[in-house]
């Protein structure tokens, strides 16, 4: 009986390396940069998909090859705390992006904000000039600027690099916008980014304690080391 038990664990090493490898690691990875992208509030949410580009559910964190080691680990854990918190995530965001959608929504019929953002684009380009031979004129994308500038304040958006077609305006006087997020009706946006936050991050710290958990039960690497392999 004891010997069963001890050798039982040695036959799953393999399949516990490949839930670390493919699926823990990836996901721990993928919140870690999810929280950080949520700290500076640049949600990476985009008008066109209604979707936070670079923040996913959990599952999508996982490489596409290698769902069927994520759906054998949720099958294992399906009574686990694991479970629950996945689903509490994918949740989560999925209020977050419909905030979101729905703040644009607000921004695009809001009078002062059109306002605001003509008097910007108007600033910019009697000054084009004067912010160098890389400041193009705008005068064919005008009706785009206000939805451009809408994306850009839902996602906190400081400096945008050179090859946006809207950056010296966004980073000259665009960016003055930027004080709309001050306005009350932020504030459920940045009560939801919070949440997703404080989940995202609960959940990432469990998993790094439960991956080390499986390391030290299976004597798994918490990473790939090449020169060691599970054959037997």
């Amino acid at each position: 009986m004891s010997n069963r038990t001890e050798r039982s664990p040695k036959k799953q090493v393999r399949r516990v390396a490949a839930w670390i490898y493919a699926v823990l690691n990836p996901i721990i990875n993928s919140l870690e940069r999810e929280n950080s992208l949520l700290d500076s509030g640049n949600l990476t949410w985009r008008p066109l998909t209604g979707r936070c580009e670079a923040i996913r559910t959990i599952q999508e964190y996982v490489a596409p090859d290698q769902w069927p080691n994520y759906q054998t680990f949720f099958a294992e854990h399906v009574n686990s705390v694991f479970v629950p918190r996945f689903e509490q995530h994918d949740s989560e965001l999925a209020k977050l992006e419909t905030v979101a959608q729905m703040l644009l929504n607000q921004l695009l019929s809001d009078r002062e904000f059109l306002a605001a953002v003509r008097e910007s684009l108007d600033i910019y380009e009697s000054q084009r000039a004067s912010f160098g031979p890389q400041a193009p004129a705008l005068v064919h994308t005008r009706d785009d600027i206000p939805r451009m500038a809408a994306e850009y304040l839902i996602n906190n958006v400081q400096n945008l690099p050179a090859h946006y077609l809207v950056s010296a305006f966004w980073n000259s006087t665009g960016r003055n916008l930027l004080h709309f997020r001050n306005r009350t009706e932020f504030e459920p946006l940045q009560r939801s980014n919070n949440r997703l936050n404080e989940v995202s991050e609960k959940l990432r710290a469990a998993l790094e304690g439960y991956r080390l958990t499986l390391s030290r039960e299976y004597d798994v690497p918490a990473a790939p080391v090449p020169s060691i392999s599970f054959e037997q």
